[in-house]
């Protein structure tokens, strides 16, 4: 699952302000959203449309509906920018439609499609097997403090030995669609080179075994598990381009060979964002690298996209006509929503914290080149494309693969930041919060709504070819029943089905009976609910969503936080590798085998804003 976008330790939020009023989001119109209207250069050379940042509409421009009482927020500032509250701009409310529409909500199966994602190092296990090495995570959960209770992937969900039964849940599940991600240090152990014949044989018999249940394959290349022996050859992503470009390439090139004839669906990077800023900024994910915030995300970031390039060239050259597949990336994002709708500085800010985060690599991929305001603030920092880099990478997306997983509120600085770094060269507060907002498990809040204007925002500001397919949506979010199965010794720790306890039939009765209780995940099924319905009204407005991944099949290793986060739809029992379906995963079949649902009722709803 994506990190959600924070604030450094530096930016750290304070107590609150005073309370003000604060409606939802605006109602989207012709050209783009009531926030963001369509780039006016669009109608130009992909040049222009590439390096001029989106215009901000009027307060003319956004036709909005008032749709009740509103709801209150409050401001919480970082500490270098705490504000006098006779400094605070009035806000005006501005709301949109609700994010939920009564009746059945209707997914027609000739034009939408369910899935469930994983990931290879979150599930697989097996990590010293069948000739696999280490890639930079199996070098980073093994360090020392680096996850909670010292949680490895070295077993995780024992999925690589356990494929095929997973295969069949996906089926009694009726999942049309499976993503998964290939872990490149075990098909090819050096990064580069000889490829290892027993990850070959495991991925087909994997890719069979989906087909043979009707289940079409997704594969993600590259799951944030650069190869170790990359890493410490000449730095990983960090390192001279045209290696890391090559190797990249190469590896992609293995796996188009290998599978490509029976997989048509292939994204080059998971969450590029997550990579840098987490892995070259704050330090939180493999590599852990901390040092050098100024410069080092920029050139992680840089070298992934050109990375990204390589491979959609290598395909549509070498591969995409005899295989007649697609090829494209997926993003992570949550939506900004500007403070004050009607403030010119605020939906400035909203439109920056766009650009900075989901415009540093959506721009570069379907326009050509960085957004203006990125280029702007960090000036020789960040690297430059080459002209033959940006015919690459302008339209390297045969779809739009989207995360996401909250949303936020943004508004102008009250006065600059102390500090340095990619943080502080985003320049917007983009963190705020409404205080009724529900939060899952990992602290995030639940927005709905601000999922479908993210959707709308991307439909209206990059028209993928190929449609949004949302690669990842989902919660952490347990009942006390499963919070306290996990507080067992050894709940936590996974190990390999074959080397479980026999359970005497007390104990197994006693492990039944809580199963019960620990299935029944009403908030997960709440949230997905909430937030297929936004799927559902994005449509509605016109949004060419044509797919929608559950995070996660099963709960897994969730990074930093080791075992205790569990995103699944289907439990996992680390020390027995027993599998359970929950309610949500019970819910999400209904869903797939009705192609639809009942809109929530009111209480089902998520509170704060509109919804």
């Amino acid at each position: 699952s994506t990190a959600f976008l924070r604030a450094p330790r530096a930016l750290a939020q304070v107590a609150p302000a005073a309370n003000t009023s604060l409606h939802g989001v605006s109602r989207p119109f012709q050209g783009g959203t009531g926030v963001f209207p369509r780039c006016s250069c669009a109608r130009g050379s992909h040049a222009g449309l590439a390096c001029t940042s989106l215009a901000l509409a009027t307060h003319a421009c956004l036709r909005s509906r008032r749709l009740g009482a509103g709801v209150t927020a409050r401001q919480v500032p970082p500490r270098s920018v705490r504000c006098h509250a006779a400094q605070q701009p009035e806000r005006v409310p501005v709301q949109a439609e609700p994010a939920i529409q009564p009746g059945f909500l209707e997914f027609p199966d000739d034009n939408f499609f369910f899935g469930a994602a994983t990931a290879a190092y979150q599930i697989e296990g097996a990590a010293t097997e069948d000739g696999r090495k280490p890639s930079i995570w199996d070098d980073f959960s093994h360090t020392e403090g680096w996850t909670e209770g010292k949680a490895t992937g070295d077993v995780a969900c024992d999925h690589y030995h356990l494929f095929r039964e997973d295969v069949e849940l996906m089926a009694g599940l009726g999942l049309q669609a499976y993503r998964f991600s290939i872990s490149w240090s075990r098909l090819i152990p050096d990064g580069d080179g000889e490829v290892n014949p027993a990850a070959v044989e495991y991925y087909s018999n994997l890719i069979d075994a989906l087909l043979a249940k009707g289940i079409t394959p997704w594969i993600t290349l590259y799951h944030w598990d650069m190869p170790s022996a990359l890493e410490q050859k000449f730095g990983g992503w960090l390192g001279p381009k045209e290696k890391v470009v090559s190797a990249f390439g190469n590896y992609a090139r293995t796996c188009f060979s290998l599978f490509g004839a029976r997989v048509k669906h292939w994204i080059t990077l998971n969450e590029p964002w997550c990579s840098a800023v987490l892995g070259y900024l704050s330090g939180e994910h493999a590599p852990g690298r901390d040092k050098a915030p100024e410069t080092e995300p920029y050139i992680a970031a840089h070298h992934m996209l050109v990375s990204h390039a390589e491979v959609v060239a290598i395909y549509r050259k070498e591969f995409a006509a005899a295989q007649r597949g697609t090829v494209g990336v997926t993003l992570n994002a949550d939506w900004r929503q500007p403070w004050n709708a009607a403030s010119d500085g605020d939906r400035e800010a909203a439109r920056q914290a766009m650009d900075f985060s989901l415009g540093w690599f959506a721009h570069p991929i379907w326009f050509g080149c960085y957004p203006q305001c990125m280029l702007d603030a960090c000036g020789d920092r960040l690297p430059k494309f080459t002209p033959e880099e940006q015919e690459l990478l302008r339209g390297s997306s045969d779809f739009f693969g989207l995360n996401s997983y909250s949303s936020n509120f943004s508004r102008k600085l009250c006065k600059p930041l102390d500090g340095k770094g990619y943080w502080w060269d985003i320049g917007v507060e983009w963190w705020h919060k409404d205080p009724r907002w529900e939060k899952t498990d990992m602290g995030w809040p639940v927005v709905p709504w601000g999922f479908r204007e993210l959707i709308l925002y991307i439909h209206r500001t990059y028209s993928p070819p190929g449609g949004i397919v949302i690669t990842e949506n989902g919660c952490a979010f347990e009942s006390a029943a499963s919070v306290k199965f996990d507080d067992r010794p050894g709940a936590l720790q996974p190990q390999p089905r074959s080397a479980a306890k026999h359970l005497d039939a007390k104990a197994a009765a006693e492990v039944e009976r809580s199963m019960r209780d620990i299935a029944e995940d009403v908030n997960r099924r709440r949230f997905l609910k909430a937030h297929l319905s936004a799927v559902h009204a994005a449509r509605v407005q016109g949004a060419d969503v044509r797919g929608y991944f559950a995070w996660s099949l099963l709960d897994n290793f969730e990074w930093g936080h080791g075992y205790t986060k569990r995103f699944g739809i289907v439990h996992v029992d680390y020390a027995t590798q027993r599998r359970t379906v929950k309610a949500s995963g019970k819910w999400f079949a209904r869903v797939i085998e009705d192609r639809g649902f009942e809109a929530p009722l009111k209480d089902e709803q998520f509170a704060g804003g509109t919804f």
